[in-house]
């Protein structure tokens, strides 16, 4: 059981969003930022994570099951090792 709190914001953006500066940062008037990395609380932030976690453990080896897009299998040698990805996003 992990309890991470910057998961979010490793999360890439398929799409150009925009948001304004927040309470103390010094830009223009009218101006406003555009995000290259996604942010906790943006509608596309759980998404985000989800590709980037997929592709990760994808990456060393797991293969995304074909009845639940949440569970990750290995097999090997030495057995199969079986990962559910389970995300509860309700603060305590």
């Amino acid at each position: 059981e992990f309890d991470v709190k910057t998961a979010f914001l490793n999360g890439e953006l398929h799409e150009e969003v925009y948001m304004q500066p927040p309470p103390g940062y010094s830009v223009p008037d009218g101006m406003v930022l555009r995000l290259c990395r996604s942010l906790y609380g943006l509608k596309q932030a759980p998404h985000a994570w989800f590709e980037r976690f997929s592709s990760d453990v994808t990456d060393i080896g797991f293969k995304a099951s074909d009845h639940d897009p949440a569970l990750f299998v290995h097999t090997s040698s030495c057995g199969r090792t079986l990962l559910l990805l389970y995300v509860d996003d309700m603060d305590p």
